[in-house]
């Protein structure tokens, strides 16, 4: 009962997320189709859900496995191969999809290919094996992690599933390096994209890639020592379930909970921000003087006290491209946009309270620019190295 329970945890979890996900995608559709706009915005969210199903796949196969249904497990050993080389490359679309402005790509989607070769040769190989050595192959090799005699279907059948193994912790690297590189390009283009990234950032991402590297190590270690050694202990399933319902649970909290991506981006700027076809790189001398620009217009306007300031906003307002400002910021003032901002509402910030030392400090985070009192203080602490309180009781 209690290796019934194990093994069907990681499952329900997975089925839950992905029931949500379709509640919430059926929800934001209907959301998008009355205001007029794309519902392009939650496509990434079919990705997360096909990635939430097939996980469920993957854990339903470890169910029948876990729980000696010998009988079904000729169809559920060929799954459990596909479902194995296609969960990690699932999530890395997923993430391309959130990150990338052309979507995924083809060459992207031969990720999956591994998957559908390793499922569909197991598929035939069982097929082709005789009722004696399909049993043979299942008690020895799969319970047992013994290399038995077999016919020439039964060792071509070993020789997929050791390969697949083998597949599966190169495409746990090359998802891990790849995906990473995506996160970090998408967080380079928010942060020189809005003043304020709350809801906006890839800390979200970033939780889930840490819980993919968790479940990617964990996963290949099972692979690793073979799964024929938690069959009779449940004590060694106990951990791994475990580890895979908590962080699935997380996976699918932090994919549902994440609203914002490339296709926000491309509406901020669609109709605001002059064409891009007008420039190649700026010169040193137009980058300078563009910077001056910059300066002279944020100390003029106090543009860095609107809440929702983007560099969309400032490209228009300079009648410039963005990829000048962008340099202009980036390469002369060596910061990012977002810190650019924050760094002049922090001076407005401790000017306020220079000058009202009493003043509240809900009031300071408002007046400064500012959206919320907790990107306030996370600002304030990283650019001056002390909390605002302790900054304003030195005021007083």
């Amino acid at each position: 009962m209690i290796q019934i329970l194990l093994t069907s945890l990681p499952i329900l979890v997975c089925l839950f997320w992905a029931v949500t996900l379709i509640c919430d995608i059926v929800l934001a559709r209907h959301h998008a189709e009355a205001l007029a706009t794309s519902p392009g915005w939650v496509s990434p969210r079919y990705y997360l859900l096909l990635f939430l199903i097939v996980t469920a796949e993957l854990y339903f196969d470890h169910y029948i496995y876990f729980n000696h249904l010998t009988s079904l497990l000729p169809l559920s050993d060929s799954l459990y191969v596909a479902a194995n080389l296609a969960v990690y490359p699932l999530y890395y679309l997923y993430i391309c999809k959130l990150t990338q402005r052309k979507g995924v790509r083809r060459r992207q989607l031969a990720l999956l290919l591994p998957a559908i070769a390793g499922g569909t040769a197991a598929a035939l190989l069982y097929g082709q094996m005789s009722g004696e050595d399909t049993a043979l192959f299942i008690e020895q090799y799969l319970y047992r992690g013994e290399r038995p005699e077999m016919g020439l279907a039964g060792a071509y059948q070993m020789y997929v599933h050791d390969v697949c193994k083998a597949v599966f912790g190169v495409l746990v690297i090359a998802v891990f390096v790849m995906g990473n590189r995506r996160i970090a390009q998408y967080e380079h283009l928010i942060n020189n994209s809005y003043a304020n990234t709350e809801n906006k950032s890839l800390v979200p991402l970033h939780h889930m890639l840490i819980a993919f590297v968790v479940t990617s190590a964990a996963s290949f270690v099972c692979n690793l020592v073979g799964r024929h050694r938690f069959v009779d202990s449940q004590w060694l399933l106990t951990l791994p379930s475990a580890a895979f319902s908590v962080l699935m649970f997380a996976i699918g909290y932090i994919g549902c909970h994440t609203q914002f991506n490339i296709w926000h981006i491309e509406q901020d700027e669609e109709g605001i921000t002059p064409p891009d076809d007008c420039l190649a790189d700026a010169t040193e001398v137009d980058v300078s003087l563009l910077r001056q620009r910059i300066e002279r217009l944020m100390n003029e306007e106090q543009l860095y006290l609107q809440p929702n300031l983007k560099i969309a906003d400032l490209s228009a307002g300079l009648a410039t491209n963005r990829n000048y400002i962008y340099q202009a910021i980036n390469r002369e003032m060596k910061m990012s946009f977002s810190e650019y901002i924050n760094r002049m509402r922090i001076a407005h910030a401790c000017a306020m309270i220079d000058e009202t030392p009493r003043i509240s400090l809900t009031e300071v985070a408002e007046k400064s620019g500012f959206n919320s009192a907790t990107s306030f203080y996370r600002n304030f602490k990283l650019y001056m190295h002390i909390s605002p309180k302790a900054y304003q009781d030195k005021k007083r």
